[in-house]
């Protein structure tokens, strides 16, 4: 179910989603005690912005235990020393996460989102907000200052219409927005 939301969040923003995507390994290599040649990612995100492809990889782990230390590290070597594409955004996104999985994570370069509930068809879109606000911070974080400034004004502009709308309604009653 969290990869579904997560995939939805990514598609939302524009990217092509591939859940459960097949990686070639750099070298085949023994992967708790199998011999793989690919390896299997969560999700894999890619958009094309004119002549670059932004790359996001997300792990997710929809479970009640919280996040510890070595699934942080596990992940990181999946990425690093496996697989072939270094993806330019990592993520990890779980129920919730142990203080020092948190602080192994930024050392690595995961963006973390904690859900802060197992996630089911009945908080599925709690879920997909969550996940979407985060995306969308990081992604508004790194516009530049008058863009971020513009859509707060549209963001306030379309609040004020919505505000005066209700007004309208309430003193004729004819007008219904």
């Amino acid at each position: 179910m969290l990869k579904n939301v997560v995939a939805s969040v990514l598609e939302d923003l524009g990217f092509k989603v591939e859940v459960e995507k097949e990686i070639p390994l750099k070298t085949g290599e023994y992967i708790r005690g199998v011999y793989r040649k690919n390896i299997v990612v969560d999700i894999l995100g890619r958009k094309h912005i004119e002549d670059t492809v932004l790359t996001v990889y997300v792990s997710c782990y929809n479970r009640t235990e919280p996040v510890g230390v070595y699934e942080i590290k596990e992940e990181y070597e999946k990425i690093i020393r496996n697989m072939d594409l270094i993806p330019h955004i990592r993520v990890f996104v779980a129920n919730s996460f142990l203080e020092d999985a948190k602080m192994e994570a930024t050392k690595y370069g995961f963006v973390i989102i904690e859900i802060g509930e197992l996630v089911t068809e009945s908080n599925a879109e709690k879920a997909y907000q969550k996940v979407y606000e985060k995306f969308n911070k990081l992604f508004a974080g790194v516009t530049p200052k008058w863009m971020q400034d513009l859509a707060e004004k549209v963001k306030k502009t379309a609040e004020e219409i919505k505000k005066i709308g209700e007004e309208l309604e309430k003193a004729g009653g004819m007008y219904k927005f």
